[in-house]
């Protein structure tokens, strides 16, 4: 398994099992380590079911003789008013019969309607405490597994499935500056945005940044107003008679104005020294390109066209189907190009962009400029990658294990394919950084990027200005003090809202002119403020570690740290008042 993946369609199934194996196995080591009974805990979720299931019998049949009681009573009533109206001076049959027919359903009301559905609410109640006082027992069991997940046992898994891959503990100023001196990363990116999480590490000593951020991008929202016109005309019929006719009118008017709009987005950024003069930008096929269809003919001979003209330094490749489906016309270096993309990585691409059954198909950008490349696929885009342990909580063991499975299984999955564009290209395998090979010196340090994640895990809400009435843009500061911990200010740029009106003229068919109120918001911008406490590891993990004692080192750094503070990717913090 450390071999090169040299086609990672094919290779993908083996890595898929290995997981899946990692995944039940560490499962069942947190289980073990937990103490959790799962005999134990299926037998009591039974119970939990079948209380579930005689407490919604229990309230269909309330529910009956409610609508039971409902119609008694409407009968009742019915006849009472039946008799009053009546009365004996029309006749005493009709009265005779209301009355015998109330009494009767007061009777049966009072002495077993009654009874009956107040016997049935005290089973469901009963019933509705015994299934809370169940499930508790249920979460109760289940919380020293639940406990014993982390930030970091995903990576950990994914780590021993592709050795060759690695994870930091979190994003460090050290793998940010190789990124920016050694692969020219732009830091003029961060300026605008705010990242919500980042996982960095290395994929054969070569550093990559998952990352999904927020940004604001002015958009346009239309509103609307109304106004109601009244007006009365004379009118003279054939008698001579004159008529007063009312007459109205619903004017509609409608204002374009500015707004905030906040959009994310998840992107793998990665770096080599391959090819390093290379600029090429490749976009998701907007039609579905079958060989020989009309799309793909038109395709080809676009870009025929276009590699015959000689402004354009560019030649095709001899396999004319990877030029129609990885289009890269943009490209600068062909010489360069074909060193990346050989025969091997052209098919291997192809095999990617086709298949639909173990990957995503046709769903990536790829842009590479220089050293430095930028994936963006559209399955991570809204997948769980922060892994967040509470979204394995659960009270129930065997939906906590599929849970689990499935979870990190889809995740593994979808990096796997989220990289399987740059694993096509043997050369990127082939090279190694020298810092990969000699290491650095620099001191492990947290960047602003995990910064950045951490206030955004802590929720902009806790940053926010108190008038402000959208979603903020995070932006963080550090100052690191002697005794190890930083502090990280944190600016939240929002916008609050201020009501206007604007007027807008419009002709109503009583030949005037009528000022439309239309209600709309001006976005004002707002800035809040927080302070976040931090303090990170300074040593690697220690993969002697068991579950629970990993556990235990982590409840010490809370206590030593403070109350309200959480120990997240290997970074304890804690908002500071």
């Amino acid at each position: 398994m450390t071999e090169n993946i040299l086609t990672p369609l094919e290779q993908f199934q083996a890595f898929k099992d290995k997981f899946r194996e990692i995944a039940e196995k560490t499962f069942d080591e947190l289980t073990t380590s937990s103490g959790v009974n799962p005999e134990a805990n299926r037998t009591l979720c039974k119970e939990i079911q079948d209380l579930k299931s005689d407490n919604k019998k229990t309230r269909t049949t309330l529910r009956w003789w409610t609508i039971l009681c409902v119609f008694m009573w409407v009968v009742t009533a019915v006849s009472a008013i039946t008799c009053i109206v009546k009365g004996f001076h029309n006749g005493w049959l009709v009265p005779t019969i209301c009355i015998v027919l109330g009494v009767s359903m007061l009777v049966l009301l009072f002495w077993k309607i009654h009874p009956i559905i107040k016997k049935y609410k005290s089973i469901k109640n009963e019933q509705e405490i015994l299934i809370k006082n169940k499930e508790q027992e249920a979460w109760d069991m289940m919380a020293p597994l639940n406990q014993l997940y982390d930030w970091d046992v995903f990576n950990r898994m994914m780590t021993q499935a592709v050795p060759r891959l690695e994870f930091d503990p979190y994003f460090t100023n050290q793998r940010l500056a190789d990124l920016v001196n050694s692969y020219g990363w732009d830091e003029n990116f961060s300026k605008e945005r705010s990242v919500l999480y980042s996982h960095s590490g290395l994929i054969n000593g070569n550093p990559f940044v998952i990352a999904r951020t927020r940004k604001m991008e002015w958009g346009t929202k239309e509103y609307k107003g109304e106004l109601i016109v009244e007006w009365e005309t004379v009118e003279i019929d054939s008698e001579g008679k004159k008529h007063t006719k009312t007459h109205s009118e619903t004017l509609r008017a409608s204002v374009h104005k500015p707004i905030p709009e906040y959009y994310e987005k998840t992107r793998l950024i990665y770096g080599n020294d391959a090819a390093p003069d290379l600029n090429f930008t490749r976009d998701v096929n907007e039609e579905k390109l079958e060989v020989g269809s009309r799309a793909y003919k038109r395709k080809l001979k676009d870009i025929e066209k276009f590699s015959k003209d000689l402004k354009n330094d560019f030649a095709m490749a001899t396999n004319e189907e990877f030029e129609v489906m990885f289009t890269t016309t943009d490209r600068n270096n062909n010489q360069q190009y074909f060193l990346l993309f050989t025969p091997l990585a052209q098919e291997n691409m192809l095999k990617i962009i086709r298949d639909n059954e173990h990957g995503y198909g046709d769903d990536f950008q790829f842009m590479k400029h220089r050293k430095l490349n930028t994936l963006t696929a559209g399955h991570m885009q809204n997948l769980p990658l922060d892994m967040n342990p509470r979204m394995f909580w659960n009270s129930n063991y065997d939906e906590a294990k599929r849970v689990f499975l499935e979870t990190t299984c889809e995740n593994f999955r979808a990096i796997y394919f989220g990289f399987a564009p740059l694993l096509s290209i043997p050369l990127y395998q082939q090279i190694r950084p020298v810092s990969a090979i000699y290491g650095t010196d620099m001191p492990r340090q947290s960047s602003y990027w995990e910064h950045e994640s951490l206030a955004n895990f802590w929720g902009d809400n806790k940053f926010a200005d108190p008038s402000c009435a959208t979603k903020c843009i995070l932006k963080t500061t550090e100052n690191r003090k002697d005794d190890g911990t930083v502090e990280v200010s944190v600016r939240a740029y929002g916008y609050r809202a201020e009501h206007r009106i604007d007027y807008v003229s419009k002709y109503c068919r009583n030949g005037n002119y009528y000022d439309v109120p239309v209600h709309w918001d001006e976005y004002l911008p707002v800035v809040g403020n927080g302070c976040i406490e931090l303090q990170e590891d300074t040593v690697d993990e220690r993969p002697d570690l068991d579950p629970v004692a990993r556990l235990q080192e982590i409840n010490k750094k809370l206590d030593a740290f403070g109350e309200n503070s959480v120990f997240r990717r290997h970074i304890t913090s804690r908002i500071k008042q």
